[in-house]
C-alpha cells in the first residue's frame, strides 16, 4: 500500500512519529513563538506586571487580540516558557543517555536520570523564583479546566515516566505501581517543593531542598528494620 501525506518526524519528548505540520500550522507556531519570546523579553526587562499585553503585542508586531488568542493570560505565557525549558531538558537527558559507556564512565541509568532532572529543575527554580509562584498558582487554579490545561502543558510527568520505566526494567525501582503513577507522584513532589521554596524557603539552597525532597520520595519514610 502506498503512503500518502507528509513523512513523520520524531516527537520532542519520546521520539514518537508525528506528521509534518502544514504551512498554516507552521505559521501559527512561528507566530506563537514570536509572541512568547517577546513576552519573556519584556518580563525580563520590566517584570511580570510591567509586561503589559499592549507592549507584548507591539513588540510582536501583532494585535492585542492576537496575543490573547495564543495566551489568554500571563500565567499561560509562563507555563509555555516552563514547558519549553523541559523540552530542552529532555534533549539534554537524551544526549546523556546516548553517551558511550565504558570503564570509568559514570552510568546514566534511570535513577541517575531522575536525580539529574530534579537537579536541573531545581536550578531553574532558583534562577527564576519570581516566575515560580504564578506558575504554581496556575497549576492550583480553582478552575479545573484551567489548572488541568496547565498541568498537561508541562511535560514533567512524561519526562519522569521515561526515566522510571528504565529504572523499573533495571530492577532499581519498585514495579508494583505503574511508571505513570510513580511519575505523577514525583511530579507532585517537585511542584510542591518548588512552591514552598519560592514562597518562603528561598533563603535555603534550592538544589539541596530538592535533593532532600527527592531522597525522601525515593527512600520512603519508614525506617529500615
Amino acid at each position: 500500500m502506498s503512503q500518502t501525506g507528509p513523512a513523520p518526524r520524531p516527537s520532542a519528548h519520546l521520539g514518537t512519529p508525528v506528521a509534518e505540520p502544514s504551512a498554516r500550522a507552521r505559521k501559527k507556531a512561528d507566530r506563537r513563538l514570536t509572541i512568547l519570546e517577546s513576552a519573556l523579553a519584556l518580563i525580563e526587562e520590566r517584570g511580570l506586571k510591567g509586561a503589559t499585553f499592549e507592549l507584548i503585542a507591539e513588540r510582536s508586531g501583532v494585535s492585542r487580540g492576537t496575543v490573547f488568542n495564543y495566551f489568554p493570560n500571563k500565567e499561560t505565557i509562563l507555563v509555555a516558557y516552563f514547558a519549553r525549558q523541559l523540552d530542552d531538558l529532555a534533549r539534554r537527558a537524551a544526549e546523556l543517555r546516548a553517551r558511550p559507556t565504558g570503564p570509568g564512565a559514570p552510568e546514566f541509568d534511570g535513577l541517575a536520570e531522575i536525580r539529574y532532572l530534579f537537579a536541573e529543575l531545581a536550578g531553574f527554580v532558583q534562577a527564576h523564583r519570581e516566575l515560580v509562584l504564578p506558575i504554581s498558582f496556575e497549576l492550583l487554579d480553582p478552575n479545573e479546566e484551567r489548572s488541568r490545561a496547565a498541568y498537561l502543558a508541562i511535560p514533567l510527568v512524561e519526562l519522569l515516566r521515561s526515566a522510571l520505566k528504565r529504572a523499573q526494567a533495571a530492577g532499581t525501582v519498585r514495579a508494583d505501581y505503574s511508571a505513570e503513577r510513580l511519575a505523577r507522584t514525583l511530579a507532585n513532589v517537585y511542584f510542591i517543593t518548588a512552591l514552598q521554596w519560592a514562597a518562603y524557603r528561598h533563603d535555603r539552597d534550592a538544589r539541596e531542598e530538592f535533593a532532600v525532597a527527592l531522597r525522601l520520595a525515593l527512600e520512603g519514610l519508614v525506617a529500615a528494620g
